[in-house]
């Protein structure tokens, strides 16, 4: 394919080489990713999809530093990583907020060794006011919507500003007009932030929709059957010939039989 609109030329910000990861499950070895190679430049959104059991959790764990690999690398800024690092925001399922603190306590968790009182608060607001919840910073997580908790979620990430921001499928449980209020939230803030997103999914809409580029993977082991350039220009139209093109081509990929194992 050729360039994609708004191309980005950066220079990668995550590199993955030859990474594999295998587990004992009631004496017997699983092999759960296999030789998976691919680099994610910096402001580039990632999209990594695929069924249940691919290994697409697994291989995030393992970006976020959560998970040890068995062989490979992964190369952040050019640098190994061994474990969690600040560079990388993790936006999990579940909102897994703190349900004693408030909205605005909540988002400055991260902040409590440095700026000052003064600046912790400034950027608080300032990241509430993105997100969409001023005026909610004392509210307690008990009191707000589910779509309201991971828009939280997203600010306790953003405000500690991390050079990537890695997503596990954290719109599955909304319904669907909250999802798609988040998508556009989502997109708003990565464009607005020049973020780099690597996020994954089952819902192939979501990925196509939302994703620079699209890494369908195959199950046991998972692995990168095929890479999706998406060359449609944002806010995208889900009804447009080209996007809808563009789904059945991916859903077709997604149907085909996995290739035999060596």
């Amino acid at each position: 394919m050729g360039a994609r609109v708004g191309e980005n030329t950066a220079a990668p910000c995550l590199q993955v080489e030859g990474l594999s990861k295998g587990f004992v499950v009631n004496g017997r070895r699983v092999q759960a990713l296999s030789d998976i190679s691919f680099a994610v430049r910096s402001g580039e959104v990632l999209g990594i999809l695929g069924p249940s059991g691919c290994g697409k959790t697994t291989l995030l764990n393992i970006l976020a530093g959560f998970l040890a690999h068995d062989q490979g690398r992964v190369l952040m800024n050019q640098r190994p990583v061994s474990g969690p690092g600040p560079e990388r925001g993790v936006v999990f399922q579940e909102d897994a907020l703190f349900p004693w603190l408030t909205v605005a306590e909540n988002v400055g968790f991260g902040l409590r060794n440095g700026d000052g009182r003064a600046g912790r608060l400034a950027k608080v607001e300032a990241m509430l006011e993105m997100v969409g919840l001023t005026g909610y910073g004392r509210y307690l997580p008990r009191a707000i919507s589910g779509g309201m908790k991971q828009r939280v979620a997203l600010a306790r990430v953003l405000v500690l500003g991390p050079a990537a921001l890695l997503m596990d499928e954290p719109f599955a449980a909304l319904d669907a007009q909250t999802r798609a209020d988040m998508h556009q939230l989502l997109i708003s803030l990565q464009q607005r932030l020049r973020q780099t997103v690597i996020f994954v999914t089952h819902d192939l809409e979501e990925a196509v929709k939302l994703a620079d580029r699209v890494l369908v993977m195959d199950t046991s082991p998972g692995r990168i059957r095929r890479e999706f350039v998406v060359e449609l220009p944002r806010p995208r139209d889900l009804d447009a010939p080209e996007f809808l093109a563009l789904k059945r081509a991916v859903h077709a990929c997604l149907c085909e039989p996995e290739p035999p194992q060596s």
